[in-house]
């Protein structure tokens, strides 16, 4: 009787034994996979910021075969078919991105900037709202400029005046919150405060066109020559053959109007 026992805890034992292996080997498989799929995301992120679609797209259909479901991988998927203009199926990625994590800020913010391109202002700033309210995303300045960006596309300055004042309390040099800013308060007369915006861009961005034609506006309201010089010899010497320098030649500004 007693050897029947010893029989059945050594069977009983090692078929314990045999499913903690058992076991470990199913989570050391789990973890081979996730891996991977990391991988394959990254890979397909780098190819796609150097603008290699098609190693991209090779990539991120590896990392989904593995896993259907992983948000990131559906969020640059999405990404990268909006950049190809497969735009239903950029849109079926997003979804399916935020569906397998509700939580994704990445995914929030990109969807959001996919629904502005594609007309869809208050959609976007929805989304861009999600995103710059989610704890887990470390720019909601960001979000909060985008909304403001795609606000001003409506347009809608007063509404989006208030998503860059946001933007700006969480990153004082934000240079589209910045400029916006300052062509706003031009646009409504306050020459003084478009000053200080548009200074404010130059000491964070690079001159461009618009923003030193914008700046040859807000001194010539001010009647400041010298300094409406300065900019505009900055624009017709950096950008000649830009619109604004060969509007700048025209003479079209005329005469000042504040």
């Amino acid at each position: 009787m007693k050897r029947g026992w010893f029989k059945f805890w050594l069977v009983l034992l090692s078929a314990l034994i045999s499913g903690c292996a058992t076991t470990a080997e199913r989570e050391a498989e789990r973890a081979r996979i996730q891996k991977a799929v990391d991988t394959n995301v990254q890979l397909g992120a780098t190819y796609l910021g150097r603008g290699q679609p098609q190693f991209a797209e090779e990539r991120l259909k590896k990392a989904l075969e593995l896993d259907p479901d992983h948000s990131q991988a559906n969020n640059m998927m999405a990404l990268l078919q909006w950049r190809l203009k497969n735009y239903d199926a950029a849109e079926r990625f997003f979804r399916k991105a935020l569906s397998a994590e509700k939580a994704n800020p990445a995914a929030q913010n990109n969807y959001g900037t996919f629904l502005c391109d594609r007309g869809k202002v208050d959609d976007a700033v929805t989304w861009f709202e999600k995103a710059a309210s989610n704890p887990l995303y470390g720019r909601p300045g960001r979000a909060y400029e985008n909304a403001g960006v795609c606000l001003m596309k409506k347009p809608a300055p007063k509404t989006a005046e208030k998503y860059f004042r946001r933007a700006l309390q969480y990153n004082p040099k934000l240079s589209r919150s910045l400029y916006h800013m300052a062509q706003i308060n031009y646009d409504a007369g306050k020459t003084l405060a478009a000053r200080g915006f548009i200074q404010r861009f130059f000491e964070v961005a690079k001159d461009t066109p618009e923003s030193l034609l914008l700046a040859v506006k807000i001194e010539r309201a001010l009647h400041n020559k010298n300094e409406e010089a300065s900019y505009a010899l900055r624009l017709k010497g950096k950008f000649p053959d830009s619109p604004e320098a060969k509007f700048l030649r025209k003479g079209r500004l005329g005469k000042s109007t504040r």
